[in-house]
C-alpha cells in the first residue's frame, strides 16, 4: 500500500562534485542515481587526492554545467563558470590553469574513473576523528548512525567509494516541509534549496507534517515508473554555510540552527530500487517499511553504532599519530 506524500518540484545534477549545478525538468535515473550527476571532480594535485567543497570551499563559487545532454555512460564535457563570470570548457588545454588560479592550489579536472583505478580515489593520509571534526567545522564528531560501516570504513581511505564521486549514497532527497521547518526555526537563516545540494526536491502534500522526510526512511517512494529506498537521514557537513555561485553568501546561522535542532541532518540519502524516468510535477507515493523492531531498539542501535565508528575514528588518529 502506497500513500501520496507530495510532488517533484525541481530535480538537479551535478556535473562537478562540489561545483553549484544545474536545474533539469527530467532525468533518467539508474543504480548509479540521476544519469550526469557527479560526472566530473577535481584533484588537487598538491595532496595528490580528489577534494571537494569541505576541504576547498571555492569549488562552491563555481558552477558547472554539460555542454551536450549526457545519455547513457557517455561522460559529455563540461562548462565551469568562474565567479567572474568567465566560462572554462573542460576541452579547453587552459582549463585546468584558470581553476588552478581561482582554487588556489594546482589541481586538474577529472571525468568519472573505474572502481579499478582505486589509487584515483585514495587519500594522501587517512582520515580519523581529527580530519572530520576539522571537515564539519566542529569540536565533536557528529551523529554518523546514517553512514553504512562498510563505506565509514572506505572513506577513512577514499576520498568517495572507488568507481563513484558520490560521497556516500547516489541519491539526496530534500521535501519543502524540513526547509520550512527550520526557517521557521530560524528566521534570521537563508534556507535556499540550493544551499543543501538536494537530487529531488519534493512539495510536500501535508504541510504539517514536519520533517516529513525523515520519516520516510526504510521505506520506498513511487515516483513516475522509478522506485527509490529511503536509506538515512543525511548528516550536514559545513558546505551549506559556504557562499556559493549565484548570489548565495556565507550563513553560519544555518549549520548552527542544524546543529542544534536536527543534529546536523536534514533530508535524507536515497538508492535506486528499480530506475526509470523522473520528471518534475510527478506524483511521489511512500511505501512505508515493515520493520520487525520497534522503533526504541533502533534508536539504541543506531546510538550503538554511532559510537562504535568514532571509536574507530579517534583510534585511527592514534595509531597514525594524530593525536
Amino acid at each position: 500500500m502506497t500513500n501520496p506524500v507530495g510532488t517533484v518540484r525541481e530535480l538537479w545534477r551535478y556535473p562537478v562534485k562540489s561545483m553549484v549545478g544545474e536545474s533539469v525538468a527530467s532525468a533518467t535515473l539508474t543504480a548509479q542515481g540521476l544519469t550526469g550527476d557527479r560526472q566530473w571532480a577535481v584533484r588537487d594535485e598538491s595532496r595528490g587526492e580528489l577534494t571537494v567543497v569541505r576541504k576547498n570551499p571555492r569549488l562552491l563559487q563555481c558552477a558547472a554545467r554539460f555542454a551536450q545532454t549526457p545519455e547513457g555512460n557517455d561522460i559529455p564535457a563540461v562548462i565551469i563558470t568562474l565567479p567572474d563570470g568567465r566560462e572554462l570548457s573542460s576541452d579547453d588545454p587552459d582549463c585546468t590553469a584558470a581553476l588552478s588560479e581561482h582554487l588556489r592550489k594546482p589541481v586538474t579536472l577529472w571525468p568519472l574513473q573505474p572502481a579499478s583505478n582505486w589509487r584515483h580515489y585514495r587519500l594522501a593520509e587517512v582520515g580519523g576523528a581529527r580530519d572530520l571534526k576539522r571537515q564539519f567545522g566542529t569540536r565533536t564528531l557528529p551523529d554518523l548512525s546514517s553512514v553504512p560501516m562498510m563505506l565509514a570504513a572506505q572513506l577513512s581511505f577514499f576520498a568517495t567509494p572507488p568507481g563513484r564521486y558520490h560521497d556516500v549514497f547516489p541519491l539526496h532527497l530534500l521535501s519543502t516541509n524540513a526547509l520550512s521547518a527550520m526557517a521557521g526555526i530560524e528566521p534570521a537563516g537563508d534556507f535556499v534549496v540550493q544551499r543543501f545540494r538536494p537530487n529531488i526536491v519534493i512539495a510536500s502534500a501535508n504541510p504539517a507534517a514536519e520533517f516529513d522526510d525523515f520519516s520516510w526512511v526504510d521505506g520506498y517512494l513511487h515516483v513516475g515508473d522509478c522506485v527509490i529506498k529511503c536509506a538515512t537521514r543525511t548528516v550536514r557537513c559545513s558546505a551549506p554555510a559556504q557562499p556559493q555561485y549565484g548570489g548565495i553568501a556565507k550563513d553560519g546561522k544555518v549549520v548552527r540552527a542544524l546543529d542544534r535542532h536536527t543534529n546536523r541532518h536534514l533530508g535524507i540519502n536515497a538508492t535506486v530500487a528499480s530506475p526509470g524516468t523522473l520528471r518534475v510535477g510527478d506524483e511521489v507515493r511512500w511505501e512505508p517499511a515493515r520493520s520487525l523492531l520497534p522503533r526504541s531498539l533502533l534508536r539504541l542501535a543506531a546510538h550503538a553504532k554511532s559510537t562504535m565508528l568514532h571509536a574507530t575514528l579517534t583510534g585511527l588518529d592514534i595509531v597514525t599519530g594524530k593525536r
